[in-house]
Order: C-alpha cells, then sequence, then structure tokens
C-alpha cells in the first residue's frame, strides 16, 4: 500500500500543478509578461536582434487593438496588428533603449472568452531627442481568447502618482 502512495501523491500535486500553471487567469499574466519583455529593448542590442520581437508581438495581439495613453496623444486610436508591427519596428530602429518592468499584479479577472489585467509598470522609452514614456504607469490590458488563443484587444496606460 505504501508503494502506492508516493505515486499518487506525486500524480495529485503534479495535476494540481498542471491545473494552476493552464488556468486562464495564470496564462494572461505569462502573456502580459510576454508583451512586455517583447517591448523591453537594452541598449547594447543590435536593431536587427530587436527586430526579432515583431514575430512575438504578432503573436500576441489581435487583428485591432484600441490604444489608450493621456501622455502620448498621436498613441491614442484603434489601430490594425500591421500598423502595430510597423510602429514597433520604428520604435526598434529609433529607440537608444526601452524598459518596461512589472511593479506588481492588481488583478486579473476572466469571464468566459475575455479576461482583463490591471498592473503597474515601471516604463522607459527613450528616443534621441526625448522620452515619451518615463515614470510609472497604471496599466489595464483586455484579453480575448479565440481559435488562436488569448490576444490583446485594449491596453490602457495611465500615468501613476508617484
Amino acid at each position: 500500500m505504501k508503494r502506492f502512495l508516493a505515486p499518487a501523491a506525486m500524480v495529485v500535486l503534479l495535476t494540481g500543478f498542471l491545473l494552476w500553471w493552464f488556468s486562464p487567469g495564470q496564462v494572461l499574466k505569462r502573456r502580459t509578461l510576454s508583451l512586455l519583455e517583447t517591448m523591453t529593448m537594452d541598449s547594447s542590442a543590435g536593431r536587427s536582434s530587436r527586430q526579432l520581437g515583431v514575430y512575438s508581438l504578432n503573436a500576441l495581439l489581435a487583428s485591432e487593438v484600441e490604444l489608450e495613453t493621456p501622455s502620448i496623444s498621436q498613441a491614442n486610436g484603434t489601430f490594425e496588428r500591421e500598423d502595430l508591427e510597423s510602429a514597433f519596428t520604428w520604435l526598434c530602429q529609433q529607440a537608444n533603449k526601452t524598459s518596461f518592468e512589472l511593479e506588481r499584479f492588481d488583478s486579473v479577472s476572466v469571464a468566459g472568452d475575455t479576461g482583463e489585467v490591471v498592473f503597474l509598470v515601471d516604463a522607459l522609452v527613450e528616443l534621441p531627442a526625448y522620452r515619451p514614456a518615463d515614470g510609472t504607469y497604471q496599466v489595464r490590458f483586455s484579453w480575448r481568447n479565440g481559435d488562436d488563443g488569448w490576444r490583446l484587444e485594449r491596453a490602457e496606460w495611465i500615468e501613476a502618482a508617484r
């Protein structure tokens, strides 16, 4: 009997871990982190290695994404995925450095095929002439689950009080 107890406990633990790992809330957290990592570019990285992030970006964005940010007026509106990929390519070529460091997750909610992740991020986008983003932001990502997985549909960035 004792011989079966250890394997049975391992199966229960592994099953519990897999249920947690593949739960929609955990998937949305990982996709959010993946998007932040894709948008982060070290100053020492070459342009071609930076542009490899376009492939990761493509897998995370819906066909249309609504952006709202009070600090960068030209970044507001609804954009097609291809437009955002072009903008990211431009950013890869122009930015001295970008950094998006997650401070904390405030909430993760899932209702059917939609999900929302609210988090605090320390963001820096350093271009040659100015910094369009430099500070702490409260961010709300809205995700939709479709045939090809969870895709970002809306991102709202609000500068957080310091």
